[in-house]
């Protein structure tokens, strides 16, 4: 029996802000293997989630990709995001956008692995979004470095395949979705 396969993606493909001052804003998505914005029914489910707590908040966006949900945050209120994202082609088009949402004040983009970055940026954020590049086991690498150093009133987005079994040790489950082949967990840290 013969395997499909799957095309490569060509073109253009965006996705637009939800919510917010910027509410409908398109966000262009770059053609690059692995790169896959959070869809827009799940990001609708995680603000209604978070609505009270992303006014004001420091947001970190790990695996930022498209940025989609830390942009969703500053049009949201959050005071700022920080975006981290190893593909450096891909972190300038991020810059790009937020050039163009005028959100470079409100914004920084590092470039590099989300994991060898100072645990200040976790130590500091309010709300923590990671949404790692599916079937390379990044998902539990990162709940397992971060624990140590998220705060207990912080919250945590772990986005990862469906089928993928993760050891929250150390996280309280606040809220679970799973819509297609994703899963999302908003976490708290246990004391």
């Amino acid at each position: 029996m013969k395997r499909e396969t799957t095309a490569p993606r060509t073109g253009s493909a965006g996705v637009r802000i939800i919510g917010g001052t910027h509410k409908r804003s398109k966000i262009d998505v770059l053609v690059r293997d692995g790169l896959r914005p959070t869809p827009s029914r799940v990001r609708e489910t995680l603000f209604n989630w978070l609505a009270p707590a992303v006014p004001g908040a420091r947001v970190l966006d790990c695996y930022a990709g498209t940025g989609t949900l830390g942009m969703e945050a500053l049009s949201r209120g959050a005071a700022h995001c920080t975006f981290i994202e190893k593909d450096p082609t891909v972190c300038r088009h991020l810059e790009s956008h937020l050039h163009r949402f005028q959100w470079t004040d409100r914004a920084t983009v590092l470039s590099g692995d989300v994991l060898s970055q100072n645990a200040t940026l976790v130590a500091t954020a309010d709300l923590i979004f990671a949404d790692p590049p599916f079937h390379y086991g990044l998902a539990q690498a990162f709940l397992t470095w971060i624990r140590p150093q998220v705060r207990p009133d912080s919250r945590v987005m772990i986005e990862c395949e469906r089928t993928e079994t993760l050891d929250l040790s150390g996280f309280e489950v606040l809220k679970t979705l799973n819509a297609g082949q994703d899963s999302v967990r908003l976490l708290r840290a246990l004391s």
